[in-house]
């Protein structure tokens, strides 16, 4: 009989010590019933990372991040639910096929077509390389790569290889009980047309090979580098069943541990320059294959940090690829929604026709992304080996995006002349508008207007202008929601409310405060069976209500993260749910559902059969529905994690570490803030 989804996740929680599991990458040492350590995931001398097994659960209290033991596979090794679910069913010894429901066959085959292609480019990469160790064809391809100062540790970390001419792949592979059709599927081998003899030839010739690894460290394609001068200079695997070139980062399965320790990334352009400054101790930096950096590659990169550098190369082309890189960065991650004083023109009133909140909130882009400014006409392959302190100097002082946009986006132009300003502060007064600092955008107005000799004030005016102008849009689109029955209760641009505290726990303020009524909420028993069924219902009912009305996303997304769903499959059906929506807002949530794996299929169906039928189907009580059943979960999860800190507080004092009882205490004080803001913008109260 098939497993539900939800008994897979138990059972794998069940075969796993969460402890031993943590404990093999973080070091753990035994406090009262929790075990603690150094968090992996931030930066920290003072423990504050917890793991609680009774619970089979671990949190971070310097950091924030929690979860199970999916979650922190997930977010240790950069691997998305699916791979993380693979991972763990393998190491717990249980057939994830078991779990898939209705989907088992489809799933088995794809998944045994998966394992086949994997074992073929395994094959391929173990005779690529012993080509280049071994053949005397290679000699010249062992010469290039050592004029190139890669040495032999590299050679083998990387698996380089070497494909000669002919069409021995191929033969050597059919040997090994592989078809043609498997052959030409993997994009290792072609036809041959029936006019020139048929058969296959080998796709790779005369080049050294690059397999290409995805984040577990399996070979899902190659690229090859030409070296007699021919065309193209780099061809990569045609698309596969385990290969998207768009979705994969040449180096992230070794450059996975280094991003999260230096809490920053480097991206690069070629193969070249990722394998060469590994070798030279620089550990962050990863390769997009070919010159884009796309929505997929940013995905993969923000489960590791929120820092980019880019550093490709320093021509032409690579300028207009940093640019679009940039675009695309700015795109894909997330926005945080920040407070900044001052009542906001227009806004909405309280019923004592008082202004609502003395804050408004707006939105900037989560993250820091930079420039590394490269020597002229030198790669960053040979930039890290001829000058590896200059590297170094280079990516910690890379330029500030803005800095070098306005570097960028005035080279072109004749500042001297009126048109060649105007033009100026057209391509650059936007970009700053999106600053949400308003004492960097200051000094940013400051830069522009020295750079195209205007005065500051002036321009500081414009700005000013622009982003009124930008607000009255923003508010005439969210009066255009309200219309077609999507009111919002919020007072910006129809931005989501502030993460009560998670993102700026000491802003000391408390949110804007909607007008909410309560609405039914779950009722449970006695006991902690009881508790925990009462808590998974409250995550159905949010989710519930999200699936059959994504139009009330707004409502909830400022309000929770992913951390406050404690079931495995609830949360990951939450992260792909809020990932889809962010890439497309006009979401066809049918659709979306057919997608999913099996496993998160069923919870869904389970999710939404909760929503009452009692629900408004649409406009401001729905809004409001939505909004009450996301603060009721998000109060439930800050006292949670009030009464753990209760608990950690007591065993702190009574072994005298002052370090962890200064930690709990101020991060106590950060949760009461959260359920003061809690409070005030929900009208929930006791």
């Amino acid at each position: 009989m098939a497993e539900t989804s939800g008994n897979i996740f138990e059972r794998i929680k069940r075969k796993l010590d969460i402890v031993e599991e943590i404990g093999a990458v973080v070091p753990l040492k035994k406090s009262g019933k929790a075990f603690k350590g150094l968090c992996p995931f931030h930066g920290e001398r003072t423990p504050s990372f917890y793991v609680f097994p009774e619970k089979a659960q671990w949190r971070c209290y310097g950091c924030h991040e929690s979860g199970d033991i999916f979650t922190f596979v997930e977010k240790q090794q950069g691997l998305d639910f699916r791979d993380a679910l693979v991972l763990l069913a393998e190491r717990a010894g249980i057939a994830l096929e078991s779990g898939f429901g209705d989907g088992a066959a489809e799933e088995s085959a794809e998944t045994s077509a998966r394992k086949r292609l994997r074992a073929l480019n395994e094959a391929a990469a173990i005779w690529f390389h012993h080509q280049l160790l071994q053949s005397a064809e290679a000699q010249y391809a062992r010469t290039y790569l050592d004029s190139r100062g890669v040495n032999g540790d590299s050679l083998a970390l990387w698996r380089l290889g070497f494909a000669p001419d002919g069409d021995r792949l191929s033969a050597y592979l059919l040997e090994q009980a592989y078809t043609a059709k498997e052959l030409v599927d993997a994009g290792l081998a072609r036809e041959r047309e029936a006019s020139r003899g048929g058969g296959l030839y080998d796709y790779f010739r005369n080049r050294i090979i690059f397999p290409i690894r995805d984040a577990r460290g399996q070979t899902v394609a190659f690229g090859g580098r030409e070296l007699g001068g021919g065309q193209p200079k780099y061809l990569n695997t045609p698309q596969t069943l385990l290969f998207d070139k768009s979705a994969t980062l040449y180096g992230l399965d070794l450059a996975r541990q280094g991003i999260k320790q230096a809490n920053q990334v480097v991206i690069v352009e070629g193969y070249m320059d990722a394998v060469v400054p590994y070798q030279y101790g620089f550990r962050n930096v990863v390769a997009c294959i070919g010159s884009a950096i796309t929505e997929k590659h940013i995905r993969q990169i923000k489960k590791l940090t929120r820092r980019v550098a880019l550093a490709l190369d320093p021509d032409a082309a690579g300028e207009s690829a940093t640019l679009r890189g940039i675009t695309v960065a700015q795109e894909a991650f997330d926005r945080v929604v920040v407070p900044v004083p001052g009542p906001t023109e227009g806004a909405p009133r309280s019923r004592k026709g008082e202004p609502k909140g003395m804050v408004r909130f707006e939105e900037q882009v989560d993250a820091e992304i930079t420039v590394v400014r490269l020597p002229p006409h030198e790669d960053p392959d040979e930039f890290a080996r001829r000058d590896p302190d200059g590297w170094r100097q280079a990516v910690a002082q890379a330029q500030p995006l803005i800095d070098f946009l306005i570097e960028a986006q005035t080279a072109d132009l004749d500042l001297a002349a009126p048109h060649g300003k105007i033009e100026a502060t057209r391509r650059l007064l936007p970009v700053i508008a999106e600053l949400r600092e308003r004492t960097i955008a200051d000094e940013y107005v400051g830069r522009l207007a020295e750079r195209v000799r205007l005065d500051k004030v002036e321009l500081a005016r414009d700005l000013a202008e622009l982003r009124q102008r930008l607000a009255r849009e923003g508010r005439t689109r969210q009066a255009s929601r309200d219309a077609d029955g999507q009111e919002s209760d919020h007072d910006q641009s129809g931005a989501p409310v502030d993460r009560l505290g998670e993102k700026y726990p000491d802003s000391g303020q408390s949110g804007p405060v909607p007008s909410y009524s309560a609405t039914a909420h779950v009722r449970g028993g006695g006991g902690t069976a009881a508790r925990l069924l009462a808590e998974r219902a409250q995550e159905e009912d949010c989710l519930g209500l999200l699936l059959e009305h994504p139009e009330v996303w707004a409502e909830v997304y400022g309000i929770l993260t992913e951390s406050d769903f404690a079931s495995t499959d609830i949360r990951a059906l939450y992260v792909a749910f809020t990932s889809a929506l962010q890439v497309s807002p006009a979401l066809d949530a049918q659709h979306f559902l057919d997608e999913l794996p099996a496993v998160l299929q069923e919870a869904a169906v389970r999710a939404r059969a909760r929503v009452a039928v009692g629900t408004p189907e649409e406009g401001p009580n729905l809004a409001k529905a939505a909004g009450v059943s996301a603060y009721r979960l998000k109060r439930t999860r800050l006292k949670e994690e009030m009464a753990e800190l209760d608990y950690l507080q007591r065993d702190a004092e009574r072994s005298g570490d002052l370090d962890a009882l200064r930690g709990l205490l101020a991060r106590k004080q950060q949760v009461l803030s959260q359920r003061r803001a809690l409070d005030a913008a929900s009208g929930l109260h006791g």
